[in-house]
């Protein structure tokens, strides 16, 4: 015995009326596509989506492109503080760096090219650096917080995202540790492990936060064997590039 031509038309009805709904053809122009995220397991990545989201967005560290500092620094084994001035290539390998107080004056300038630091006191020395010793500059300029976020932030998918020791937030880029982070209760970034050219890691404390031009980052901290402890007096990012923030008439004096 054969369905009717009725039932038949029923069930066609039926069958018509549980396929899904195509999108509208402007709805799929109109979609954005979705945002770049870090490869690895879920839950690594969650929390990294969850930190940058806690520091500024992804898109506020990507176009971060320079930035300067100003610090004061203690450290145990000298009597007094000394002040530092910082100014940063994000995007690119270009230093400056002034260090002094009553006792002291240095200045560094160091770049992919080449680099010299100048005690500009009672030594009254210039050091040009070392291939080698260049190298080492570049790979803690390469290494530095800000520098990492950036990075990560700019090229997300080219990053591995790991939990490890249950709470460590640890990522690889290909099969190096590029850096490391354990979170605050407000998922900021507030202990930093940047690695060594040996493949150690040195762990930082960010104790007291700031906030400028909607990027939260570290105002106050140091290493955890308490080497050093700096506090930030000015934060000042640029998303033009160095040459472009900053112009040095004379050699940067405090």
């Amino acid at each position: 015995m054969r369905p009717s031509r009725c039932l038949l038309a029923s069930w066609l009805l039926i069958a018509l009326a549980c396929q899904p709904v195509a999108p509208e053809k402007d709805d799929m122009i109109n979609s954005p596509p979705p945002e770049p995220t870090f490869e690895g397991d879920r839950a690594a990545v969650a929390l990294a989506e969850k930190m940058f989201k806690a520091i500024g967005g992804k898109k506020g560290w990507a176009d971060l492109r320079a930035l300067y500092i100003k610090a004061e620094h203690t450290e145990p084994q000298m009597s007094q503080p000394y002040q530092s001035e910082i100014w940063r290539g994000i995007d690119e390998f270009e230093l400056r760096i002034v260090q002094g107080n009553d006792s002291f004056h240095t200045v560094a300038r160091v770049n992919a090219q080449g680099g010299e630091v100048a005690h500009l006191d009672h030594r009254d020395t210039t050091r040009v650096l070392t291939a080698e010793q260049l190298e080492e500059w570049e790979f803690d300029h390469n290494h530095n917080v800000y520098v990492v976020l950036h990075r990560l932030g700019k090229n997300p998918a080219a990053f591995r995202a790991v939990l490890e020791e249950t709470d460590r937030l640890t990522f690889y880029e290909d099969d190096h540790l590029l850096t490391a982070f354990r979170l605050d209760d407000q998922l900021r970034p507030h202990l930093f492990y940047q690695p060594t050219r040996e493949g150690n890691l040195v762990a930082s404390e960010f104790s007291t936060w700031g906030t400028h031009r909607g990027l939260t980052h570290s105002a106050g901290g140091g290493p955890l064997d308490g080497d050093f402890h700096y506090t930030t007096s000015v934060w000042e990012p640029s998303n033009r590039s160095f040459s472009e923030s900053f112009s040095f008439a004379e050699d940067p004096a405090l």
